[in-house]
């Protein structure tokens, strides 16, 4: 295969709300560039493994499907859709790269870890701040993005009518994230779309 892929990560709190907006998003990318190499991620459900021969990014589909990314040398080698073997992810990534590559030895990164590369590989990040009350966990990837130096990559996404403190506004402004407003889910995809469609011009 060895195709380079862009991979648009999609961050945000996982409130019914925004989790449903953030997954919108994801159909509406996949539907525009189909057949393009183009590919939105969701933290969750994600999964990032190490071995000695190849490095994979794993995606949870459903209950019992999952979908392997498989690189080398950071280009995309290979793609597989596997059935989870009694719901264990780790087994089932394992079992497979054992068999096809010869692994011996296999990891699977840490959060922080995980969410570095995502973020190193993403083309694109979009933060979606879409209700006024959540725990913050979207604060927490922004703060972790701007510190590993990818603020370049990132779009805030707010919706309309949502305060921001003046001590986010400081970061925000300090390391130019860029920001854009919406009214609802249309204006959001929209949104989402023509950006991208800019940002991957040179893709």
């Amino acid at each position: 295969m060895d195709k380079p892929i862009a991979t648009i990560l999609l961050l945000g709190s996982f409130d019914p709300q925004t989790k449903a907006q953030l997954e919108n998003i994801k159909e509406e990318i996949v539907k525009t560039f189909s057949g393009e190499n183009v590919y939105a991620l969701l933290l969750d459900g994600m999964e990032v493994y190490f071995s000695d021969v190849v490095e994979v990014l794993t995606e949870l589909s459903g209950e019992d499907r999952i979908t392997l990314f498989i690189f080398q040398d950071e280009q995309l080698v290979d793609m597989e859709d596997l059935k989870l073997k009694k719901a264990d992810i780790d087994k089932t990534v394992y079992n497979y790269l054992k068999k096809k590559y010869g692994i011996t030895e296999f990891n699977r990164l840490p959060i922080f870890d995980k969410l570095d590369v995502l973020m190193r590989n993403a083309k694109v990040i979009f933060l979606l701040r879409d209700k006024e009350e959540t725990r913050g966990g979207e604060y927490l990837e922004l703060m972790h993005a701007l510190f590993r130096g990818y603020a370049e990559k990132i779009w805030f996404l707010r919706k309309n009518g949502i305060a921001l403190s003046a001590m986010l506004m400081e970061y925000l402004d300090k390391y130019e994230v860029k920001m854009r407003t919406y009214q609802g889910r249309s204006d959001l995809e929209k949104a989402v779309i023509r950006t991208l469609q800019y940002q991957l011009r040179n893709f």
